[in-house]
């Protein structure tokens, strides 16, 4: 009989326990729908064991507000994870224009000193290019001479990789921005995480699911 009682003691003892003490699963669950979504079509990632992709349009207001919290999540991220920004290709010509000035900037290597300016000069600013005269005039203050950002804005090269993005942000399931997609497998946003500083602790964690 007191074998009885204590055995029935201690299987209390450990449902109280178990339901008292989160297991670090439920700690790092996330719920898929809610906090993230499996984007439509499984990209690869190959070379890099985990990639994040910030998906983005210069002329957007959220993207411009969610820089500060980036460039902090970039500070602290794990160095196994890779980053890349892609613009947003949708099916309107304002949209190839802002990709191809991004693709412009970065086959000019003056994208790492230029792209927080374009997003300045439009959103601070108020300062609108809409050609590519106007943006090769921009962008001679950050190196770039006038003559080769207009060749290398018309070039083939350029017209393919945002011809890629296109593809990309149709095969991601891109309905706004900015997105962020992990390991190719899954995207978030803002509205699903909560705010700018949970956004990059969902993709902390998503980064770490199979």
């Amino acid at each position: 009989m007191l074998r009885r009682k204590l055995l029935s003691s201690l299987a209390t003892l450990f449902m109280v326990a178990s339901l008292s003490t989160p297991t670090l699963a439920n700690n790092s669950s996330l719920l898929a729908g809610v906090e993230y979504k499996k984007i439509p079509k499984e990209q690869s990632i190959a070379p890099f064991k985990s990639k994040v992709v910030e998906v983005f349009l210069y002329t957007c207001p959220s993207c411009y507000n969610l820089e500060p919290s980036l460039h902090k999540w970039l500070e602290t991220k794990p160095k196994n994870i890779e980053f890349e920004l892609m613009p947003a290709i949708f099916n309107k010509p304002k949209f190839v224009f802002l990709g191809k000035a991004f693709y412009t900037l970065k086959e000019l290597g003056i994208l790492d000193k230029a792209h927080k300016a374009y997003f300045d000069a439009i959103h601070r600013d108020s300062k609108h290019m809409h050609s590519v005269e106007e943006l090769a005039e921009f962008f001679t203050q950050y190196g770039a001479d006038k003559a080769e950002f207009i060749a290398t804005f018309n070039s083939f090269k350029v017209d393919q990789l945002v011809r890629k993005a296109r593809q990309l942000t149709l095969d991601y399931g891109v309905e706004g921005v900015p997105s962020i997609i992990v390991n190719g497998k899954y995207r978030t946003d803002v509205p699903m995480a909560g705010s700018p500083e949970e956004l990059w602790e969902v993709v902390n964690k998503l980064t770490k699911m199979n």
